[in-house]
């Protein structure tokens, strides 16, 4: 059982996360101030600043957990089919569908002075797809047995890629994107199922 010390870290962190978040959102990264996220959870500054090193640590930090969040909708729509190809599917929508509704790439993306935040999605976003590959590589694995793990694997990553590529410079949409995915994987997943 976690210490009621442990709880109240873990509450202080998610309200710090929370305070930058909604400063990042409402005016990018250039919008977030140290200062501002101490204020609005009533600690110190230095206490963001040990808690998260810099600015770069608090907006990898909110990063990940907003992808943690991400991944459970994305997980929930591959569970719902027991064919890898509709789970695919599926799920390639969900994550366009939900990147393009979610306030906090829209500021990533779209916010003047936002260009360091943007990078967690491209030139510098290492910590969102490792996160993203280790999530739905766990969920497939368990999910789809059938396909044997390196190709599961490569599965996972060539369709994070893919939907990285679509959340930076949106396409189609999410469902055409989706089809598309689903259709070139297809023979892949089929083959390695039956060489299973």
């Amino acid at each position: 059982m976690d210490s009621f010390a442990d709880r109240t870290k873990r509450r202080l962190r998610d309200e710090l996360l929370d305070a930058a978040y909604d400063a990042m959102v409402a005016g990018g990264y250039d919008g977030l101030r140290m200062n501002d996220v101490a204020r609005r959870t009533g600690v110190s500054r230095q206490t963001v600043y040990n808690e998260f090193g810099d600015k770069w640590g608090v907006l990898q930090a909110v990063a990940a957990r907003e992808t943690e969040r991400f991944l459970l909708d994305v997980n929930a729509a591959l569970a719902e089919h027991s064919d890898p190809i509709d789970g695919l599917r599926a799920a390639v929508e969900r994550a366009l569908t939900l990147a393009g509704d979610n306030p906090l790439v829209k500021a990533a993306l779209g916010q003047p002075g936002s260009h360091q935040a943007s990078q967690l999605l491209t030139t510098r976003g290492q910590q969102v797809l490792e996160v993203a590959h280790l999530r739905l590589g766990e969920h497939v694995r368990e999910h789809w047995p059938e396909v044997p793990p390196e190709d599961a694997t490569s599965c996972v990553d060539v369709a994070l890629r893919v939907v990285l590529s679509h959340i930076v410079t949106p396409g189609p949409p999410p469902a055409a994107v989706a089809a598309q995915l689903a259709r070139v994987l297809s023979p892949f997943l089929s083959q390695a199922r039956r060489n299973a």
